[in-house]
């Protein structure tokens, strides 16, 4: 048992609780108390003590999109149409890979989010790479992960190289088998990434339909993100996006929907009335003009949507609270009104409605009795001389991932003042550079 004193927490609870001069009692992984400093010296002077020396308490973040194969991408793609900068770039790399260079990108990605203040990841979509072993690595690392297999059905004509290709049952058949080796899906669990865009095909998401069903899986999905699958929908009947959830089923099971730039306004209604969570990644649709979606719409009609960094690649950056910030401005500047998406609420999607969005609000999200200890630190004083009347305006507005100064999953220690427990930091950074050049040589590019 271990008290940890002398703090302010923002629990990021329903009522969005702060508790100054405070302090929070952890034991087995979980939260056990929290209260004032006083309060929890009469109710536990035996407990072990860690002075927090003053710093802000609040959740760990989610990130609920990543790409972990295109890590070390970043700033090679750069300020490119979709099209070149998929197939130019983007599959040839990815192509490129084998399990030693897509572990060693997988590690710099953790050790970036993991120092940033991101204690759980959701990543989209495994391919060929090595699902079994990124699960070792991730369990190994201490953060929490959710580690979609690919789900495809080739099709003939398909522009996707062949190393990024897998048969249907194959890739069903790895994902099953990898899940067999999940002991506490509550640290890392093993998710379907039916592979969709520009690829139309409702036969691959009744299959996975089926197999959610017969197997618990939960998916995530990049959905109503392209042009051509609207207009294919469409030619089968369904009106709009909203309208295929409904038919196809996957609005009543979960779904993690990423992007969904075109949604139709009566879309959002429907989403409401479903299970299905969305993943927003605010920086890589503007940076890749992928257009607009209605977060504020959706989140006042009570859907959970969470934030995502999305890949490196057309992110270049992995820092979460650096893309709350631009969730909040974006949607002001886009609808004109400088008061929606308030600080508060853009923070609880990388938080307590985030953790809804990966369908994990019962283990994390907030600080709160019986919730796992997953939280970090942040000193004001060492960010900036910071006003604390407004503590999630000073987080989402002033701060960014470089002020978090400590990180703690399940309760264990994973960055301590700014500097990682778990990695090597050089070695991390090295094996990246050198794993990138190998992908270059391979590429020619």
């Amino acid at each position: 048992m271990i008290r940890y004193e002398h703090c302010t927490i923002l629990t990021m609870d329903k009522k969005d609780t702060i508790i100054k001069d405070a302090s929070m009692v952890v034991a087995d992984g979980k939260i056990i108390s929290m209260g004032t400093e006083n309060e929890m010296i009469k109710t536990y002077p035996q407990s072990a003590r860690i002075d927090l020396g003053g710093r802000l308490v609040m959740p760990g973040l989610i990130n609920n999109h990543f790409h972990l194969a295109q890590s070390m991408f970043r700033g090679f793609s750069d300020d490119m149409t979709i099209d070149p900068w998929l197939f130019e770039r983007i599959w040839p790399l990815q192509s490129a890979h084998d399990e030693k260079t897509f572990l060693a990108g997988a590690r710099l990605a953790m050790l970036e989010m993991s120092k940033s203040g991101t204690t759980t990841f959701v990543e989209s979509m495994v391919v060929n790479y090595g699902l079994d072993a990124l699960f070792e690595e991730v369990s190994s690392s201490g953060m929490r992960g959710r580690l979609a297999k690919v789900v495809m059905e080739p099709r003939e004509g398909s522009l996707l190289p062949p190393a990024l290709t897998q048969e249907l049952d194959s890739c069903i058949q790895e994902a099953r088998n990898c899940r067999r080796n999940v002991t506490n899906p509550d640290m890392v669990d093993i998710w379907l990434g039916p592979r969709w865009t520009g690829m139309y095909n409702p036969h691959l998401i009744e299959v996975v339909n089926g197999v959610m069903d017969d197997d618990g899986f939960i998916s995530t999905i990049h959905f109503a993100e392209e042009t051509a699958d609207i207009e294919a929908m469409k030619a089968d009947g369904y009106s709009s996006p909203g309208v295929f959830l409904k038919g196809s089923g996957m609005l009543d099971r979960r779904y993690l929907l990423i992007h969904c730039p075109r949604l139709g306004t009566g879309d959002l209604d429907i989403l409401a009335r479903g299970k299905v969570t969305i993943a927003h990644c605010p920086v890589s649709a503007m940076k890749m003009a992928m257009g607009y979606l209605d977060v504020p719409g959706l989140l006042e009609k009570g859907v959970a949507v969470g934030i995502g960094t999305d890949a490196p690649a057309c992110n270049n950056s992995s820092d979460l609270l650096a893309e709350i910030k631009t969730a909040a401005l974006l949607h002001k500047h886009q609808l004109g009104r400088p008061d929606v998406l308030s600080a508060g609420l853009a923070l609880g999607m990388g938080t307590r409605i985030g953790a809804r969005s990966i369908f994990a609000e019962d283990i994390i999200g907030s600080l709160e009795v019986g919730k796992s200890a997953d939280f970090i630190t942040i000193d004001l004083d060492y960010a900036a001389p910071l006003p604390d009347y407004n503590l999630p305006s000073a987080v989402v507005y002033s701060l960014c991932g470089r002020d978090v100064r400590d990180v703690f999953v399940d309760g264990k220690q994973l960055v301590k003042a700014g500097l990682s427990l778990i990695y090597d930091e050089e070695k991390v950074r090295s094996d990246a550079r050198q794993a990138m050049i190998t992908l270059l040589k391979r590429t020619n590019l």
